[in-house]
């Protein structure tokens, strides 16, 4: 039987799990505080922070080490990779540590080699945030030939939706066409063509969110840039972080904003979950025009799927595109281990890194 580790570091917590074969059989998230962060602020101190903080629940748990047969990590931003699992080497390890991509994510690879070294076991990163592979040039231009349009989007959990709903459905995932909208604190829309990211909207580009802005107005934001309003790190934060529902209303917890909406008659509140819900579909329209309309599901998931007001709006909207199925949650951690163990099993290859 393959046990695995499964690691998930987020910006202020790492998620672990034990999965055995398919199965969840222990999970838990460590939350990190500020302070703790602020003080292992270093890419090494972070790894080694979390990597501690795996170590202690295993601890905790009294679970042997020794019956682990691999482990599963969640892949960050080192370059443009494909999608799938690339074993962790040595080379991948540096290139995370490295990374000029500030992302918790790259973390994960580092705790996740140190342990396999340590338990003379195999380590994988699955569906890294820019396993996208090589795009074609005609996604890649943004209008300024010094802003080419990067290329990270939800990978994990859009390709994990999609291989569910091509299971629950008896299809093959690489002969049909989805569009996956991730609700999650950003917010992207991925077209999702023969089990391949083929093109998105990213959270900078199309609807706002929870806690980020979205596409904004060119010369607004430049005009606002250099205000002396805000420093840059000021206004990146502004963007990724304070935007969006948290900038309106000061909170990113989404059922506050449908109390204020539904329950208090609150019209702000109201007109936010309208322009949210119709932005979110005029993405998925645009994603139906790269397939040329021919769109097999629209799928969407995380947290925000959980709201039947904000997805019957969406519904209303794109449904002449294609049927749309809600998979509310994350399914961050089985992507991982269900990836990592299709390796184990020969039914996936693992590609080398090369940096």
């Amino acid at each position: 039987m393959n046990n695995l580790l499964v690691i998930n570091p987020g910006s202020t917590s790492t998620k672990i799990a034990i999965f055995h074969e398919d199965f969840l059989f222990l999970e838990t998230t460590r939350e990190h505080s500020t302070e703790e962060l602020n003080v292992h602020s270093s890419p090494e101190e972070q790894a080694q922070l979390r990597r501690e903080a795996v170590l202690t629940w295993i601890k905790e748990v009294d679970y042997e080490t020794t019956l682990f047969s691999a482990i599963a990590a969640r892949g960050g931003v080192i370059g443009q990779l494909k999608s799938g699992a690339y074993r962790i080497d040595h080379t991948l390890k540096e290139a995370s540590l490295h990374s000029t991509t500030p992302h918790a994510s790259n973390l994960a690879a580092v705790i996740a080699f140190d342990l396999a070294q340590k338990w003379q076991i195999p380590a994988y990163i699955y569906d890294a945030v820019c396993g996208m592979g090589k795009p074609n040039p005609i996604y890649t231009y943004s209008g300024l030939k010094d802003l080419p349009r990067p290329f990270l989007t939800h990978v994990l959990n859009t390709r994990a939706v999609g291989f569910h709903h091509a299971h629950v459905n008896k299809q093959d995932l690489f002969q049909k066409t989805y569009i996956v909208t991730h609700l999650g604190g950003g917010i992207t829309t991925n077209l999702l063509f023969h089990g391949e990211i083929l093109d998105f909207v990213g959270d900078d580009e199309g609807t706002f969110s929870p806690e980020r802005s979205g596409g904004l107005p060119a010369r607004s934001l430049v005009k606002l840039s250099f205000s002396g309003k805000y420093t840059q790190k000021q206004l990146q934060t502004k963007l990724k972080g304070q935007g969006g529902l948290v900038d309106y209303f000061s909170t990113n917890d989404f059922r506050i904003i449908e109390k204020k909406a539904y329950l208090e008659q609150d019209q702000k509140a109201k007109d936010l979950i309208a322009a949210m819900a119709l932005q979110i579909s005029k993405d998925i329209g645009s994603m139906a025009t790269v397939a040329e309309g021919n769109i097999d599901a629209i799928l969407l998931t995380g947290g925000l799927a959980h709201s039947t007001k904000l997805c019957q709006q969406i519904e209303k909207r794109v449904r002449y595109i294609a049927p749309v199925t809600r998979y509310p949650g994350s399914f961050e951690m089985e992507a991982l281990a269900k990836g990592v163990l299709r390796v184990l099993r020969g039914e996936e290859i693992a590609h080398r890194f090369t940096e």
